[in-house]
């Protein structure tokens, strides 16, 4: 508590540890909701965000929130990547 103290007065940013550690990186466990699973899936099968929307009836803007949330949780750079991740890591 000392140390974060004297570092703001310094006039530096204090910034606790568990900030700056990736929680899914922690355990190598990715968390990912079962809606998010859904789309994954579709994802997977390389259906469009229209055709997912339309099978889990769901908006077509509800997936894209989906697609860029669970590809924030397993670090990809794009569906593709990804569908491929999660296929690698056993969660398809």
């Amino acid at each position: 508590m000392l140390s974060a103290i004297r570092q703001m007065l310094s006039g530096q940013t204090f910034l606790p540890l568990d900030f700056l550690v990736d929680p899914e990186a922690q355990g190598g466990v990715v968390q990912l909701t079962p809606r998010e699973r859904d789309v994954l899936h579709g994802v997977s099968e390389g259906k469009l965000n229209k055709e997912i929307a339309r099978d889990l009836d769901i908006q077509e803007v509800t997936v894209k929130l989906h697609v860029k949330t669970l590809s924030r949780k397993l670090g990809a750079k794009n569906r593709t990547h990804a569908a491929m991740l999660a296929r690698d890591i056993g969660l398809l």
